[in-house]
């Protein structure tokens, strides 16, 4: 976390959520894992990960550190993004995210 003050405070912190629709939890999972290793050689990520959720085999989270605003927006315009997503969008029942700010 060189990137960052001592406390980590100044890290943008993001949860984002993708339920598949039922009978394309492989398609799902195999192409939100393809975004992982591209997001991390992205400038301004600090962590990109993908969890699976226990016990709920179509609901994936990722968890996400990232040096600014600015630089989540490129990576949400960037193309394995944008044409990843669009290429499995119609297998996603719902999705969302949430930006956060760590306060200690």
């Amino acid at each position: 976390m060189s990137d960052t003050d001592t406390t980590g405070n100044d890290i943008l912190s993001v949860v984002a959520w993708v339920r598949a629709e039922p009978g394309a939890e492989d398609t799902v999972r195999e192409a939100l894992a393809g975004f992982v290793a591209p997001t991390h050689e992205e400038e301004g990520c600090i962590d990109y990960q993908l969890h699976a959720v226990n016990g709920d085999p179509g609901l994936f989270y990722f968890i996400e550190y990232w040096r600014s605003e600015e630089d989540l927006e490129r990576h949400i315009a960037s193309p394995h993004i944008r044409d990843g997503g669009a290429a499995v969008r119609h297998l996603i029942r719902e999705h969302g995210e949430r930006r956060m700010t760590r306060i200690a």
